[in-house]
């Protein structure tokens, strides 16, 4: 039996989940630079969605959806880096609300849900994508103001990535070989 990408994607990112629930989830909880940022990261996210609702881009983006176009198409999970979904799994713990994969939906990213992304921290590729209806819908200077807002988003999600990739992924992962 061939297994497609959707079924070998819900496997990787649930045993994924498994590693961080058994040995991650305290020790990402109780470090303090990761705390620290962890808080600065959500109040910039909140500020690019806050940004992304002023302009429009989010209605555009649903009635998009709606009439059959998505962007959002199966494979794309594979964007989502180790520790980009560790990241998520914490701001989820710290709002109280659970990241949901899509099983319904095979031809979808395994991460779009009825509502849109079920991610709150997408991956770099999805956070910087404007297809040429939307970039057109926006105009120079509301695609530019988004991308301004966004870039303390990027900036302390690379720092969180990067500190969490360096400090506990690669040394765990190095274990393993």
């Amino acid at each position: 039996m061939k297994i497609s990408m959707s079924n070998g994607s819900i496997e990787y990112f649930t045993k994924l989940k498994g590693l961080y629930e058994s040995f991650f989830r305290e020790k990402l909880k109780e470090d303090k630079f990761i705390g620290e940022k962890l808080s600065k990261l959500l109040k910039a996210i909140n500020n690019s969605k806050r940004v992304f609702t002023e302009t429009g881009s989010f209605d555009f983006c649903a009635k998009c959806a709606k009439s059959g176009e998505k962007c959002c198409q199966a494979g794309l999970e594979w964007k989502l880096h180790k520790e980009e979904f560790f990241i998520n799994l914490l701001l989820a713990e710290k709002i109280g609300i659970s990241i949901e994969f899509n099983l319904e939906r095979p031809e979808d990213c395994l991460f779009l849900g009825e509502k849109g992304c079920s991610l709150i921290f997408t991956p770099l590729f999805c956070r910087n994508f404007f297809c040429d209806k939307l970039s057109k819908f926006l105009g120079h200077e509301r695609l530019v103001k988004i991308q301004q807002t966004m870039e303390d988003e990027a900036i302390f999600g690379f720092e969180l990535s990067n500190y969490i990739n360096r400090k506990y992924l690669i040394p765990y992962f190095n274990l393993m070989r």
